[in-house]
């Protein structure tokens, strides 16, 4: 689908369809694993309830962030396509997951989703404020955006090896 435009280009739209599934009904798991997959035209249609728990930490439990994890699970869907080996698969999607993992460090120092958002993801009333206060749509887009940035970025140049 948006595979056809420039990497950048493909990139810029992939982050906007982030944003848009995240500013809807979708969490961060969600929207991040779902725009990857558009971009790069491995979308299917159990993306959204696939990832549906991943949001906040992990089920609210405010540990690797939603939009960290999406972006790992849609690598792990990206690398299928090149290894049809369950074990080279694996090892593919780790490869990837490390340095997703290590680029997303570097840019925001922690993939912990309390630590990015300074919300206590467990406590119920931590989690009603922060949507209340607009915390959610203020800070979660730009890790959003960043991840699929990321990925893409990762996969792009996996593809061009």
């Amino acid at each position: 689908m948006l595979i056809h435009f420039s990497l950048n280009t493909m990139i810029d739209e992939c982050i906007k369809l982030a944003k848009k599934y995240f500013s809807g009904k979708y969490n961060c798991a969600q929207s991040t694993m779902k725009a990857i997959l558009t971009g790069v035209d491995m979308d299917f249609d159990q993306i959204m309830p696939l990832a549906a728990g991943l949001g906040a930490g992990m089920a609210h439990e405010g540990n690797v962030c939603g939009a960290v994890s999406g972006a790992i699970a849609a690598l792990g869907v990206i690398e299928s396509r090149s290894h049809t080996d369950a074990l080279e698969q694996k090892e593919a999607a780790y490869a990837s997951g490390e340095e997703f993992i290590r680029r997303f460090k570097i840019k925001h120092g922690t993939i912990i989703c309390n630590k990015l958002t300074g919300i206590e993801m467990a406590e119920i009333k931590a989690r009603k404020d922060a949507m209340d206060d607009g915390t959610f749509v203020r800070v979660c887009p730009t890790f959003v955006a960043d991840a699929v940035k990321i990925a893409l970025e990762i996969s792009s140049e996996k593809e061009e090896r």
